[in-house]
């Protein structure tokens, strides 16, 4: 079965570590989603974005670890999605969605986790800067330019 990963399981090493049965595929990219955050990685549906991301073989065991790392189903839900490979060869897998959605800025750490998956498989970089910049809430009109309390 392949997993369609997006977030932090872009990252090979921590991907392994999670589910050890795993193996990486393809780098892939799925049509009509669009990638965005509320604190953790989301897919939410969007006519003309596109999503990057890779495809893994999981076993059963694999999914398991998978659902209680996502929070399935409470924080997460599954879906079918159908992405396609460098070669333009469609497969289907599974992907998470967040149940509940929302904007919001992911942690420094989670992001950098992230990244790295990105360079991990060659992903380009601008659709996930693109991401955090949507998740980060804009300026009230009459800000001033002072720091945010957080």
């Amino acid at each position: 079965m392949y997993y369609f990963a997006y977030g932090s399981n872009l990252h090979k090493e921590q991907m392994l570590g999670r589910c050890p049965d795993s193996r990486p595929v393809a780098r892939v990219k799925l049509h009509g989603y669009q990638l965005c955050f509320n604190r953790v990685a989301d897919i939410v549906e969007e006519e003309q974005a596109v999503t990057w991301g890779a495809i893994y073989t999981v076993s059963p065991a694999d999914i398991k670890k998978l659902d209680r790392y996502e929070g399935y189903p409470r924080l997460y839900d599954k879906i079918s999605v159908v992405v396609e490979d460098d070669k333009g060869n469609s497969h289907q897998a599974f992907a998470y969605v967040l149940t509940v959605k929302g904007l919001n800025e992911p942690s420094d750490g989670y992001y950098h986790i992230i990244k790295e998956g990105y360079r991990d498989w060659k992903l380009p970089q601008k659709p996930l800067r693109e991401a955090l910049k949507r998740s980060r809430p804009s300026a009230p009109v009459g800000y001033s330019g002072e720091l945010w309390q957080r």
